[in-house]
């Protein structure tokens, strides 16, 4: 995982007792925002992306862009992308180089490449879905300060809520305030400490803790310490951006996934499935895929006096053109069925797609006996504005 450091700075005396202080608060206020913003524009500390035209051409560049390139870019990456990333992606030609360099970006960040799971990318997601859900307000979730923070620092170990008087010694409007306490940032240090300010009661807190970027902006994956390639390390002409075709994934069960691709229909194992939407960005919806397979259609075999069997479950999304967007594999035993005295096995899997069309295929053996089962479906993603809820 790329590294990033941050340094904090703890804005004191935010309690105004008088109006002159009320507006040295504003000031304080508004320049932690700046420090914030500036954590996530990649254009602050870059060196220019189109030297001979400036800003004019990279504005252009971004214009040109189709729309859901222009939200890839603005909504789902715009505090994760280097500088150097950034600068390649609108040097591209064609949506189809730039259809792979987003593949390319995310497999850059993944634990393990040869992984059908990418952790960072779905961790990344899961963060917009969640800032969505708890910090929106008249904005999507993950534009806000708390969702900001939320997507690079994570969750935080501890939330204190505050809320003053109605009315302070001033005669003024009371505040709601939020602190959030992580007891550990890698690159940061120990006891990080983020306050907000809810001033106008709308639940739309602002940062009152100043950020100061000393190099990148932190993103910390739970329970993994590692270093990704350091993309913002070179000048942007000593970048040089892979963009092909990916590397094929390592895939466990591979006459499941000769099964999708040869189309031979399978009906001995019956099961069912379930899709859920959920909204993310304006380029990328969470789809939540889950199959179903009920007990009855698992054969267990005897083993020393003890059952044992399960079942083994390929998926696979792909656009109508045939370009394979999402591969998945899940197992389980049915052994877990008993010990959770359930009737279904369950497995489930979580993807962010670009609203449109899709093939999915799901296929589904019971280990014991060989049996198979496999089902052609279509998906039809729907748009960010088309989901419930959306602000």
């Amino acid at each position: 995982m790329r590294a990033f450091i941050f340094s904090m700075v703890l804005v004191v005396g935010l309690k105004p007792t008088c109006p002159a202080k009320a507006h040295a608060e504003s000031s304080e206020l508004a320049r932690a925002e700046a420090g914030l913003q500036q954590s996530a524009d990649s254009g602050s500390s870059r060196q220019p992306c189109f030297a001979a035209q400036g800003e004019l051409g990279e504005a252009e560049a971004i214009a040109s862009l189709s729309e859901i390139f222009r939200y890839w870019l603005a909504d789902d990456v715009v505090y994760i992308i280097t500088p150097e990333e950034r600068c390649a992606f609108l040097h591209l030609a064609t949506d189809q180089e730039r259809k792979q360099f987003v593949d390319q970006f995310w497999l850059r960040r993944a634990y393990d490449p040869e992984l059908l799971d990418n952790d960072f990318k779905q961790e990344h997601y899961r963060r917009i879905v969640f800032a969505n859900e708890r910090f929106g307000t008249n904005v999507p979730g993950w534009r806000t300060d708390r969702g900001r923070v939320y997507i690079t620092f994570g969750p935080p170990d501890q939330i204190e809520s505050q809320g003053e008087s109605s009315r302070d010694e001033c005669g003024e409007d009371g505040k709601q305030r939020e602190k959030w306490h992580y007891r550990y940032v890698e690159g940061l240090g120990e006891n990080v400490n983020l306050e907000f300010v809810d001033r106008s009661h709308s639940g739309d807190y602002r940062i009152a803790t100043s950020i100061q970027v000393k190099n990148k902006p932190a993103y910390n994956l739970p329970g993994v310490s590692r270093q990704a390639p350091d993309l913002a390390s070179e000048a942007v002409q000593h970048f040089v951006a892979y963009v092909g075709p990916m590397p094929s994934p390592r895939i466990k069960f591979k006459d499941l996934e000769a099964m999708v691709v040869a189309r031979i229909l399978r009906d001995q194992v019956h099961f069912s499935y379930r899709i859920e939407f959920t909204r993310a960005t304006h380029a990328s919806t969470m789809v939540r895929i889950a199959v179903e397979i009920p007990s009855s259609q698992l054969i267990p075999e005897m083993r020393d006096a003890e059952q044992v069997g399960g079942a083994e479950i390929f998926g696979r999304v792909s656009k109508p053109s045939g370009w394979v967007v999402e591969t998945f594999e899940r197992a389980a035993s049915i052994q877990e069925l008993e010990h959770l005295e359930q009737a279904t096995l369950n497995r489930e899997t979580i993807v962010a797609l670009e609203p449109g069309s899709y093939a999915l295929a799901i296929a589904v053996r019971d280990v014991a006996s060989g049996n198979s089962g496999l089902l052609y479906t279509t998906l039809q993603v729907p748009r960010y504005d088309d989901l419930r809820g959306a602000p």
